[in-house]
């Protein structure tokens, strides 16, 4: 996974509990330890579940300041088949969007957090996002990594769509299908949004324990993300924000 070149906070970082539906579901978060208000994220894991990879992303969003929470779509299970991985897909796509809100509910009511949200996915969460950017207007940006869009198709449609980045490669089967129509239907919304893709990239190239990663493409990738979630939400405080806050200028630490 490429290094982000920009200071880094300090960051916090754990399995929690969020409410959704009246009952507890596990999460994994990260925030910075000083400073803020910060913007708040949710990341949306892929088809493995909330692996080490995922709660990796996790710290490295944090890292550059943002308050992040990635909710366990899948109940602990972490599927290591493509078949294991469709089944519960299609056991809990639809709790899953409870688990959504009430993971941006989390962070709009977090008194770290500036209520300013956006959500981010991969895979099986990038379909999500997709859900998310059509339904709560209060997300202010929504980054979909190699999301299939078919189940939207016909539906992108309103001019009050979450600003939408959605990337994909050259390679993924899922683009070469639905590319032209999805930035179509994007363009007649007149919301903003960005369709990015990459040359000879396949599915899962941003992910570095698979065979498809991409290291040229994720780190450009990496850069995008951040740029776009940048002109959305606004620019996350600084490192050295978080320090002037907090310590007293002449005194020795």
């Amino acid at each position: 996974m490429p290094i982000a070149r920009r200071l880094e906070h300090r960051i916090t970082s754990g399995y929690i509990q969020i409410v959704a539906d009246g009952q507890y579901i596990p999460a994994f978060w990260a925030h910075p330890q000083m400073g803020g208000p910060f913007p708040g994220l949710v990341l949306l894991h892929d088809d493995r579940g909330l692996s080490a990879h995922t709660r990796a992303l996790v710290q490295r969003f944090s890292s550059v300041g943002y308050y992040v929470i990635a909710p366990d779509l899948f109940n602990r299970q972490l599927p290591t088949t493509d078949e294991a991985a469709n089944a519960i897909e299609e056991a809990l796509f639809s709790e899953s969007h409870i688990k959504v809100t009430a993971a941006l509910h989390a962070l709009e009511t977090h008194h770290k957090c500036n209520s300013k949200m956006a959500v981010i996915g991969w895979d099986f969460g990038a379909r999500l996002v997709y859900a998310v950017a059509l339904t709560h207007q209060d997300v202010m940006a929504a980054v979909s990594f190699y999301g299939d869009p078919s189940p939207y198709l016909g539906r992108f449609t309103d001019e009050n769509l979450s600003p939408l980045l959605a990337i994909f490669g050259t390679e993924d089967e899922i683009m070469r299908k639905h590319e032209n129509q999805l930035r179509e239907e994007l363009i007649r919304t007149g919301a903003p949004h960005e369709v990015i893709v990459y040359s000879g990239a396949k599915h899962g190239f941003f992910n570095d324990t698979l065979p498809t990663y991409d290291a040229e493409a994720s780190e450009d990738a990496w850069n995008q993300t951040l740029a776009f979630l940048e002109t959305h939400q606004g620019k996350p405080p600084a490192p050295q924000s978080a320090l002037g806050d907090a310590l007293d200028p002449g005194r020795v630490y």
